[in-house]
């Protein structure tokens, strides 16, 4: 196992522990544990208004769509964090809330997952194409259909022209 996921596997437990601890000595186990609680309604209202503003995105126009899926794709996040007990989980939630952060972290998220895709096989200049070989194609394509120029027995729509035939 690497170090850091030793760290995260071990380390994200005892940090929440912690804060826990330091929380609860600073203003009461009661209240501690309520505020742990109310970290589940409050995470499911972000998540419910984050479906509900991604559902925006299909009426958007289009400049602002990538605006709005950004910051619903945000909203959900921290809702998400916010819904996980623990106190910082919690205060990832809060900060992911605050449009600068939160778009600069969009920006640093998007740059990595963009860095990993091009070295992905079969990701090539044009988006994903399924095959590390795939080349390009001059001219109409249309998936499932072979239309060779040089065979009289297809019609326009790709087809043969007439029902199958058996020839000697």
């Amino acid at each position: 196992m690497k170090i850091r996921s030793r760290l995260v596997l071990f380390g994200y437990p005892l940090v929440e522990i912690l804060l826990f601890w330091m929380v609860a000595s600073l203003l009461g186990w009661g209240i501690a544990i309520l505020l742990i609680i109310a970290g589940f309604p409050a995470g499911v209202a972000l998540m419910r208004n984050a479906a509900a503003k991604a559902a925006v995105v299909a009426t958007a126009p289009d400049g602002d769509k990538p605006k709005v899926a950004r910051s619903a794709a945000l909203m959900f996040v921290s809702g998400l964090l916010i819904l996980l007990p623990g106190f910082a989980t919690d205060i990832l939630g809060i900060i992911f809330l605050i449009p600068p952060i939160g778009n600069r972290i969009v920006k640093a998220f998007s740059a990595l997952i963009g860095a990993r895709m091009v070295r992905m096989p079969g990701y090539g200049n044009a988006g994903f194409t399924g095959s590390e070989f795939a080349s390009y194609v001059d001219g109409e394509v249309i998936r499932g259909v072979v239309i060779r120029e040089d065979d009289p027995d297809q019609n326009e729509s790709g087809g043969p022209s007439g029902p199958p035939q058996i020839t000697n």
